[in-house]
C-alpha cells in the first residue's frame, strides 16, 4: 500500500480505494470485503446495503456485529473531521449484534447501538441507543422497547416467514 503526504498527515491510498469500493460495489460480498480490508470489523452479515459511507481514522474504529442490517445510504463517522482526520475527536462506533439501521441514517462518533436495536430511517444517532430499543428522529430518541429475539425481529420487520430461527437452520429442532 502506498501513501501520499498531505497537510502533514499521511493518508493510505489503498484504504481510500477500498473505502470507495466498499460504498459503490454492486455486490454485497464485495462491499463487505473491501470495508474489512480497510479496517472495519464486520461480523457475520445479514444485510449490507449500497452507498454506506464508513469514515474512520484507525483500524477497528468501527465495529459491526453479527446479523446487523444496514439498509443503505447511511453514514457512520468515527472521528470529527471527515476529510483528513486532522482533529482526532470522537471515538469508536459499535453496532451490536442484531441491530437494524434504516435508510439515510447518520451515526456520529463515540456511539454504541445496542443489541437488537432498530434505528428508523433518516435518524441522526448522536448518543448511545440501548439494547432492544426502537429509536427515531433527529436526534434519535428511544420511542419503544421490544422483546423480540433478533430472528423474530427479522420476521416482524420484513413480514416474511423465509427467515428461520438459528436452531431450525442448524438442524437442532424438528
Amino acid at each position: 500500500m502506498f501513501e501520499i503526504q498531505s497537510s502533514g498527515e499521511k493518508m493510505a491510498v489503498g484504504k481510500t480505494i477500498m473505502r470507495f469500493f466498499g460504498m459503490y460495489a454492486p455486490l454485497q460480498s464485495v462491499r463487505i470485503a473491501m470495508y474489512r480490508k480497510a479496517g472495519v470489523k464486520i461480523g457475520k452479515e445479514w444485510v449490507f446495503g449500497t452507498n454506506i459511507f464508513i469514515d474512520f481514522g484507525r483500524e477497528h474504529d468501527v465495529t459491526i456485529g453479527d446479523d446487523v442490517g444496514i439498509a443503505g445510504f447511511d453514514q457512520i463517522y468515527a472521528h470529527s473531521n471527515v476529510l483528513w482526520g486532522i482533529k482526532d475527536e470522537g471515538g469508536p462506533v459499535v453496532i451490536k449484534d442484531g441491530a437494524r439501521i434504516g435508510v439515510n441514517v447518520v451515526i456520529l462518533p463515540g456511539v454504541t447501538i445496542g443489541e437488537n436495536a432498530v434505528i428508523g430511517a433518516c435518524s441522526l444517532v448522536n448518543k448511545n441507543i440501548p439494547d432492544n430499543c426502537i429509536a427515531v428522529g433527529v436526534p434519535a430518541k428511544p420511542i419503544k422497547l421490544h422483546h423480540f429475539h433478533r430472528h423474530e425481529l427479522c420476521r416482524t420487520l420484513t413480514g416474511s416467514e423465509m427467515v428461520r430461527d438459528v436452531e431450525e437452520i442448524e438442524g437442532k429442532s424438528p
